[in-house]
């Protein structure tokens, strides 16, 4: 991303740590300060959610939705939901994708990438290759998804049992799931990144994920093996 299509900032606060491509249509300082300001506005929620609700904090499966919740705390319940993991399993993506909408919305920004700790909200102009990073894997980076700019908005969410430090019972070096919500792309990532015991599942697995209405494409790699599908393009490395 190290180019003239963008202006590229990081923006962090306690344990979220974006990293935004913008348009050059505004001042980068007008959009960092932006942004920064809406990640502490949804941190703010979510800590006030998890007062009323601490069993949405530590859960792994799904917990009683509390009535009168905010837009970015509802969207987490459905994608809890739907994967069958706990809520926090959906923050990333959700953020990612909240943030994002915001900045195109505030700035009228042609472009935006928000990454979240692997897991990204996008809107294109032009297409943008995602390579998918599978830690010690022969196949990292080998393998990309190619987003064109009518595919967008779009979230592009990875879970890893051997990269990063969130909690996985599966044994996938990557897990990349293609949604059209955040939430509900990092919430599958999770879901089916935890399915994956062995180098035979990989293949069905994938399968398996593409049966989900929501999933539009998936990859998943483990050791040399890789399972993916979908509506979306890919390149190989």
């Amino acid at each position: 991303m190290g180019n003239d299509r963008w202006q590229v900032f990081r923006s962090l606060y306690r344990e979220t740590d974006l990293w935004v491509a913008a348009g050059r249509e505004y001042s980068l300082t007008d959009v960092e300060a932006f942004t920064k300001q809406r990640v502490i506005y949804y941190r703010n929620i979510l800590e006030d959610h998890i007062r009323r609700q601490p069993g949405f904090k530590t859960s792994l499966v799904p917990v009683s939705e509390l009535t009168d919740t905010e837009p970015l705390i509802a969207e987490m319940y459905r994608a809890s939901s739907a994967a069958l993991t706990g809520p926090m399993a959906a923050v990333a993506g959700a953020i990612a994708q909240f943030v994002c909408n915001d900045l195109t919305d505030e700035f009228s920004l042609g472009e935006v990438v928000v990454e979240n700790g692997g897991d990204i909200f996008l809107k294109l102009e032009d297409e943008a290759v995602i390579s998918v990073y599978a830690g010690t894997s022969p196949l990292s980076g080998k393998v990309s998804l190619l987003v064109k700019p009518e595919e967008t908005p779009l979230s592009v969410c990875t879970s890893s049992a051997t990269v990063g430090h969130a909690f996985s019972t599966g044994k996938a070096d990557a897990c990349m799931i293609a949604c059209r919500s955040g939430a509900l792309a990092d919430a599958y990532a999770t879901s089916f990144c935890n399915k994956v015991k062995s180098r035979d599942q990989v293949q069905e697995t994938a399968e398996e994920a593409l049966k989900k209405p929501d999933i539009l494409s998936v990859v998943i790699i483990m050791d040399d093996v890789v399972g993916l599908g979908g509506r979306l393009s890919f390149q190989f490395a």
